[in-house]
């Protein structure tokens, strides 16, 4: 295709350029040579993230790095068993990544199913059906009714027709086309002479010119998108791998220091390197990674539970930490089927409850329910508006669903929630008689029925002011009467006045059929009998669900594809935005840039008639602004938003496999809240994550502190590498994973997110775990050095790896509550607590009484008067931090 932006050109001009004939297509070998050219009419295959490559990533872990070499050190200097230990701790973390981590990247691929259909198309002068793949530019396609669209094109002929572009705009009416070129800037939704792959022909039929085909759709154009968009890091991987970093440094010192002052004190050098290797593996905390993902997992299941199905297990944190939610309006905020939501007879404004395509619902009148029997101007406006439609209503297992036109599925809707059923009509003698289609040009429909008692009657739908201006009388409390200028104009402005409500307003009318050809019998003495007013609603949780995450410092702001009216009817109606904010427009995006568009977003919250460019451009504006976003949505258009965003969020019932696909986390029942819900959740997570860091990093500093105070105080080596790792990686490991399942912190969501800059060790956090963990050496060193005096090497040594286990182990108690004592009411909620201590106990009993393992990890049996010192010395230090506790929690709720 040489020439751009066809819509501004005549259907002509573009025939031309592609060098077709409408009314023959192109020839088969012209055809055969162009699918060589322009290759197949599908999606290319984005690129593959392969099961060796998520393996291999295993390794690239800096706490994994340390590990390697304090492996190899241990082969280097002949402690083979250590070196073997080592690698094994890293190949069952490696293992235990790769399962976690490990899911298909399937986005393009869904886009690529979605459109392996049939496509009728004119070639050698005749219509043939082919697969959708074998497509060429050039190609003439002939649509109808319910057929989906195979590729981009440039329409020739369009009849009624109407197309259903919400999965690829956000739009949810049906949008009108016509073939007449459109000379301005439009986005895709305005480009009423285009169709596109992927929508689909909800009314009338037509004759397009292919223009683009596979990855040159617009369709394609988002798969590209999806296929460019790089995932970045979330909050938690950049803290952790942060850490990572400190740790190298801290080791590095630390192993450096010691080694030297043993040295220079005169030891072997051969003994201040296993030291210096001890050393470094008390510095890394080597449950970390899996503690951390196991703890993501967990939390990942109890999502799952409440209907948030998480994919990737960083973002079950991240959730937490999400400052905007950047919403979908169709389906995701609202319920994506039309409905009538008001109806005017003649100054009375009548609410009609029930949403969808659920023929369930009450009609009511200053909140009084009326009685559709005795209502005759209600009854016959009901009937005129299902009569004059073309649409049905179906249920498929516990859905309802619409065929035909959306707008006149909710008009049928109404009408039979009034038991007034179009079906059943037809079924006792109402024949149509004859028909106006809807066209976009003339904006009505009209019909004609000969009922019953064989009179045959006109009724009619369509634009307000085309219905108003071919009336001539209107009904009035079951009498007729004439329509006058005054009323008219009453009438009008209740017209707009529905409008800025953001309802699409018909008007509908109705006479008794008086010539033969209907075009002119609805030119005079129609009767005007009111207006409905429809929309697509805000699903019923919505509201509250914004409330509560603008309570807990989250900001909704709605991105859609939608009218700027419909989309501020919406926001007000939910809570988004206010009186003051207008939506911001995709054409108006398109003039900022991204600095300019980072200022706007800071106080708008509502942009409407956005293509999926201009939704990654208000990403980049949020990711300018430092904010951790949320992106939802259902749509093929939502796709390249929702992998870009920290958290993209799909709709699990609703949703296009492609959003699923591209998402982090899919909402199983659709409800907005369930966002609210995992972000709590998160929330909690991240707060147990801190739990087990706080226990893990001031345990490691324990044994940090008690390796090189002993070196100080020129004692013997306390700890051997080995005895390190089964700390590490066995006693500390079970009462860091019980962290996971901890009760939530009270008020939890009545704080704002946690600053996603802000470290997860923060200085107050450090200085925390420092004085912690100088209190949880002094137990174990000090009855290291008593045993030191009354019993040999080996067994002192086992009395200070005893001491300094337990010591851990009851450490659990002065970290499971943030605020307050660790013994308090929420104790007996944790059940899996009790469970780690019970293994953790029976764990180092078989540490130091069995032979296997006592010529391992070089430990002994312990006498009963052994033990008295070893209790003391774990029990002591505990309770000198739970008295400092108790002390901070009653000063701080004075």
């Amino acid at each position: 295709m040489e020439i751009k932006e066809v819509y501004k050109y005549g259907h002509q001009k573009v025939l031309e350029s592609l060098d077709v004939n409408n009314k023959k297509g192109l020839s088969q070998s012209e055809a055969e040579q162009r699918l060589e050219e322009y290759g197949p009419n599908t999606l290319k295959r984005g690129s593959q993230v392969s099961p060796w490559d998520i393996f291999i990533s295993q390794f690239k872990n800096i706490i994994v790095i340390l590990l390697i070499i304090a492996s190899s050190i241990s082969f280097f200097i002949g402690d083979t068993i250590e070196g073997i230990a080592i690698l094994a701790v890293i190949i069952i973390n490696a293992l235990f990544g790769f399962i976690t981590e490990y899911r298909a990247e399937k986005s393009v691929e869904e886009l690529k199913k979605m459109v392996t259909t049939q496509a009728k198309v004119l070639r050698n002068g005749k219509i043939k059906e082919i697969d959708s793949k074998n497509v060429v530019p050039g190609d003439i396609l002939i649509i109808e009714e319910g057929d989906r669209v195979t590729a981009d094109g440039r329409l020739i002929e369009a009849d009624n027709l109407a197309l259903d572009e919400s999965a690829l705009t956000g739009e949810s009416e049906p949008v009108s086309k016509h073939t007449d070129k459109i000379e301005e800037d439009v986005p895709i939704a305005d480009t009423k002479n285009m169709i596109y792959m992927g929508t689909a022909v909800t009314r009338g039929n037509g004759v397009a010119v292919i223009t683009d085909t596979g990855n040159n759709t617009q369709m394609g154009e988002i798969s590209n998108l999806l296929s460019e968009t790089k995932d970045e890091k979330t909050p938690l991987e950049e803290k952790l791998d942060q850490l990572g970093k400190s740790l190298i440094v801290i080791t590095l010192v630390l192993a450096g220091v010691v080694s030297l002052l043993g040295i220079i004190n005169g030891r072997d050098i051969i003994e201040m390197l296993k030291t210096g290797i001890a050393l470094a593996i008390a510095a890394v905390p080597e449950g970390l990674p899996a503690i951390a993902t196991i703890t993501l997992a967990i939390g990942m299941r109890i999502m799952a539970k409440n209907n948030a199905l998480v994919k990737s297990l960083p973002a079950v944190e991240t959730l937490g930490s999400t400052t905007v939610i950047c919403t979908d309006k169709t389906g995701t905020l609202t319920e994506n089927q039309m409905t009538v939501n008001k109806i005017y007879l003649n100054d009375k404004n009548i609410k009609v409850t029930g949403t969808g395509y659920k023929p369930e619902g009450e009609f009511k009148e200053n909140n009084k329910v009326l009685d559709v029997d005795n209502n005759e101007d209600l009854q016959l406006f009901l009937k005129a508006a299902t009569l004059s439609s073309n649409a049905a209503i179906s249920q498929e297992d516990d859905l309802w669903k619409v065929v035909g036109d959306p707008t006149e599925g909710a008009l049928v809707t109404a009408a039979n929630k009034a038991n007034i059923s179009k079906v059943e009509m037809e079924e006792k003698d109402y024949n149509r008689m004859d028909e106006i289609p809807f066209t976009s040009e003339k904006k009505f429909m009209a019909v004609s029925y000969i009922e019953p008692e064989d009179k045959e009657y006109i009724y009619f739908k369509g634009a307000p002011n085309v219905v108003l201006d071919k009336c001539d009388k209107y009904l009035n409390n079951n009498t007729i009467e004439d329509l006058n200028q005054k009323t008219k104009e009453k009438f009008a402005d209740i017209n707009h006045k529905m409008g800025r409500e953001g309802l699409r307003v018909l008007g509908v009318a109705y006479k008794e059929k008086e010539k033969d050809d209907i075009n002119e019998d609805i030119e005079e003495n129609l009767i005007f009998l009111g207006f409905a007013g429809i929309m697509d609603p805000p699903r019923s949780d919505v509201k509250e669900s914004i409330a509560t995450a603008k309570k807990a410092g989250v900001r909704t702001i709605m991105i859609t594809g939608d009218q700027s009216d419909t989309a501020y009817a919406i926001g007000k109606m939910v809570g988004i935005g206010d009186d003051t904010q207008k939506p911001i427009t995709g054409s108006q995006l398109k003039e900022y840039n991204l600095k300019e568009l980072e200022e706007k977003i800071r106080n708008n919250s509502i942009f409407a008639r956005v293509s999926p460019k201009d939704k990654l451009d208000i990403i980049d504006a949020l990711n300018g602004n430092n904010e951790v976003t949320a992106m939802t949505g259902d749509g093929v258009n939502d796709a390249p938003a929702l992998k870009k965003a920290d958290i993209g969020v799909s709709m699990g019932q609703r949703g296009t496999a492609v959003a699923k696909e591209a998402s982090d986390m899919v909402l199983l029942d659709d409800r907005f809240g369930t966002i609210v819900d995992a972000i709590k959740q998160g929330r909690v997570i991240f707060d147990n994550i801190q739990k087990f860091i706080h226990f893990l990093f001031s345990c490691n500093l324990s044994e940090i502190l008690f390796i090189f105070l002993g070196i100080l105080f020129q004692l013997p080596t306390p700890l051997l590498a080995l005895q390190i790792l089964w700390l590490n990686l066995v006693t500390d490991v079970f009462p860091a994973l019980v962290m996971a399942w901890e009760e939530p912190e009270a008020n939890i969501m009545n704080k704002p997110p946690r600053d996603p800059d802000k470290a997860i060790l923060t200085n107050k956090f450090k200085i925390k775990i420092g004085i912690q963990g100088f209190i949880l050496t002094l137990g174990p060193l000090l009855t290291y050095m008593y045993a030191l005096n009354n019993f040999s090497l080996l067994e002192s040594r086992t009395i200070g790896f005893m001491a300094l286990a337990f010591v851990q182990l009851f450490h659990v108690f002065n970290v499971r509550r943030k605020n307050g004592l660790g013994f308090d009411k929420t104790l007996l909620k944790n059940k899996y607590l009790w469970g780690a201590i019970v293994i953790t106990v029976l764990l180092q009993l078989i540490a130091v009484y069995t032979p296997l393992l006592q010529s391992i990890i070089h430990t002994t049996s312990l006498s009963l008067n052994m033990w008295y010192i070893v209790i003391l010395g774990a029990i002591g230090p505990v309770l000198l931090i739970q008295i400092y506790s108790f002390i901070r929690y009653r000063l701080k709720t004075r």
